[in-house]
């Protein structure tokens, strides 16, 4: 399990959440920032992420290791009015570089300002 806290939000994890391809708010509400958010990756639960709603958890956990289905199959009980969707996740493609280019500040003097383009070592 993962846990910090952020800006005086409880952020709690457990699973892998970035193999998904898909993600369900199955607790909680965006809007609220308090809420649960339920990944799955080809039909099975692999990964939650609560955040200020770590109530439940645990249970989360056991889906992950009994490899629930996905979306799952319990009712939501909240305050929400219509079933909650899963939505593609989009999380940055891992084979891919997430950071752009890196420039340095060169010259030898405050006045002799030069940039110079850093390559990544990758």
């Amino acid at each position: 399990m993962f846990w910090s806290s952020q800006f005086g939000v409880n952020i709690k994890s457990v699973g892998v959440p970035s193999l998904d391809d898909q993600l369900l708010v199955a607790q909680g509400a965006l809007a609220e920032e308090r809420f649960v958010a339920v990944y799955g990756y080809r039909g099975r639960v692999i990964a939650a992420a609560s955040f200020d709603e770590a109530e439940c958890l645990g249970l989360y956990q056991q889906q992950i290791e009994a490899a629930a289905p996905f979306p799952p199959e319990y009712r939501v009980v909240d305050r929400r009015t219509e079933a909650p969707q899963p939505v593609d996740p989009a999380f940055p493609d891992p084979h891919l570089p997430t950071h752009g280019p890196t420039v340095t500040l060169t010259g030898h003097s405050p006045s002799e300002r030069r940039v110079e383009f850093v390559p990544s070592h990758a």
